[in-house]
């Protein structure tokens, strides 16, 4: 995420594959946002490379947690991304 996290738009690309995440959600929104730009004209799919029982399937939960409580507060739609 923190790669593609800024001034880097990917609209070629409908897939986007994550082989590595940190805990910040900031930036892997940022970072999932360059490939859903003005010109994309696919769906985009979003896909996490991990191994259960290891400090990246934490890092994804945590995420997932984090996206869950931000759509209860701002009252958004619940992302399915992560």
């Amino acid at each position: 995420p923190q790669t593609a996290g800024y001034g880097l738009t990917l609209t070629a690309a409908n897939t986007v594959i994550y082989y590595s995440n940190g805990y910040d959600l900031e930036k892997r929104i940022q970072s999932e946002d360059r490939a859903h730009r003005i010109g994309q004209k696919k769906s985009v799919t979003y896909v996490d490379i991990l191994a259960e029982e290891t400090v990246d399937e934490k890092i994804v939960k945590s995420l997932r947690k984090k996206i869950n409580i931000a759509s209860k507060v701002m009252g958004e739609e619940l992302r399915s991304w992560i």
